[in-house]
């Protein structure tokens, strides 16, 4: 048994666009706390700028007993050097890993991480606790019953069944004490924002779809689980009355999926009497929308948001099971317009398959739309994904650089074409989308502050120019 039950969560420092609250390892605190430890901290990395000189200092002071990292597939650089440094500094600290790239790579990120002594698939929320009552208070609970755990035995590394929350208002609310909103700069998910400060917030786990490039089910499962909404709206007028947010960005993947969960939703923001603004970073899925439900959301305080276009090619779309007609994103787009709200699209550039034709097609589409913004990304062949397994099926996917699987990087280009020339194209949809007169001026018009400018900048010049 440990006196020393410190806990650290540990958000790397990486080159995302965005610096936001990690509510997945606010909801990891919360469900910790529920078990009785409460000597907890999350250090963001992003938010502090902590290099790994810096991280180790910061731990060395706090000397945690555990410190887990959230990793997302281009975080493991940075988590595989701040591990091998830790460990030296700190010797036996126990260090756990979570996160999408562990629940797509499982048994090979402890591999790839031998710093690591455990890791989590899927939901950390039930078994992170049971790990850290056998580890620090000597529990007797054999490792093979902890869900989700990820583990070394002699040789072998034995992955557990992951956990599948059914009933996600059992979690409660995310710790938001340990990642107060107003302490984050204006870096938003979305990159732009009306109000400030602002509280991402998920109201759903899991997505049905089968689109072969998305790796949300691969971290969630496909099994759609939505919070109640009176558990929503209780955190939401938890962070309005004592945080002062005033705009959230719900980051789900389906939360438009039910018509009457978004209306009651929409009643309870009236009911509430909050006056807010908020958006939908992740995107709503374009064929579920109508004009009601759009409607009550401009009402309420939606005012723009993303739809996940992916192609302006019929051929690449049935190719990725979006799902969706060109015929059918148009006539969507201009309804979302008709009510008053300003939709944002995203596209990908370079999907197995696809050809030069195929692109110019998307770019055309882009400009024929009326989008506010567009966001093209090239395509990233993420561990897990159907994608991927057929491109390493049939040998078409050359080893991987982990930290290279970011929108703005070209780890893979579609055969016919070079990396080069995809990143070529990638900078052409952009200009071509944004160097017209009323797209960009509304965009400049948006900026609030020079960090915001700042951070704009630093989007731009990274999906223009970096390769």
């Amino acid at each position: 048994m440990s006196e020393n039950e410190k806990i650290v969560l540990a958000v790397p420092l990486s080159r995302t666009h965005y610096v936001v609250p990690p509510i997945g390892l606010g909801y990891l605190a919360t469900a910790l706390r529920k078990e009785g430890f409460h000597d907890i901290i999350i250090v963001d990395c992003l938010k502090e700028n902590l290099g790994l000189n810096a991280l180790g200092k910061r731990l060395e002071v706090l000397k945690p007993a555990v410190v887990g990292f959230q990793v997302y597939s281009y975080d493991f650089p940075f988590v595989l050097k701040a591990i091998a440094a830790l460990k030296k500094l700190l010797p036996d600290v126990v260090v756990v890993i979570g996160g999408p790239h562990v629940s797509a790579t499982q048994a090979t990120a402890l591999r790839e991480l031998p710093g690591a002594d455990f890791g989590f698939i899927g939901e950390g929320e039930p078994g992170l606790p049971l790990l850290l009552k056998r580890l620090l208070r000597g529990e007797n609970l054999p490792y093979s019953t902890i869900p989700g755990l990820v583990y070394r035995e002699g040789e072998d590394i034995l992955v557990n069944p992951r956990a599948l929350m059914p009933d996600l208002d059992v979690l409660g609310i995310p710790a938001w004490d340990l990642m107060v909103p107003a302490e984050y700069p204006d870096s938003p998910q979305g990159g732009f924002y009306r109000h400030f400060p602002i509280a991402p917030v998920s109201t759903t786990r899991g997505c049905p779809y089968s689109c072969t490039f998305c790796g949300s089910a691969v971290n969630m499962g496909k099994k759609l689980r939505p919070r109640s909404i009176p558990m929503v709206l209780k955190e939401m007028r938890l962070l309005y009355d004592d945080y002062g947010v005033r705009e959230f960005h719900i980051i789900d993947d389906m939360f438009n999926f039910d018509k009457q969960r978004v209306l009651d939703f929409c009643n309870g923001i009236r009911e509430q009497g909050m006056v807010i603004s908020y958006t939908f970073p992740n995107g709503l899925r374009l064929n579920l929308l109508d004009r009601e439900m759009l409607e009550m959301m401009k009402e309420t305080g939606a005012y723009s948001f993303n739809v996940g276009i992916e192609s302006g090619s019929q051929r690449i779309l049935d190719r990725m099971k979006k799902g969706l007609t060109l015929e059918l994103i148009e006539e969507k787009v201009n309804l979302i317009v008709e009510t008053g709200l300003e939709p944002c699209g995203f596209f990908i550039i370079g999907f197995p398959g696809e050809t030069v034709e195929d692109i110019r097609a998307t770019i055309a589409f882009a400009r024929r739309l009326k989008l506010k913004r567009a966001h093209f990304s090239n395509f990233l062949p993420l561990p897990g994904t159907e994608a991927t397994r057929e491109l390493l099926k049939n040998n078409e996917l050359e080893e991987l650089a982990w930290g290279n699987l970011f929108y703005s990087r070209v780890p893979y280009a579609p055969e016919g074409m070079s990396k080069k020339e995809l990143k070529g194209w990638q900078r052409r949809a952009y200009f071509s989308f944004y160097l017209r007169p009323v797209i960009l001026f509304r965009m400049v018009s948006e900026i609030k502050s020079f960090n915001h400018f700042r951070m704009t900048i630093k989007r731009v010049w990274d999906y223009l120019f970096r390769r």
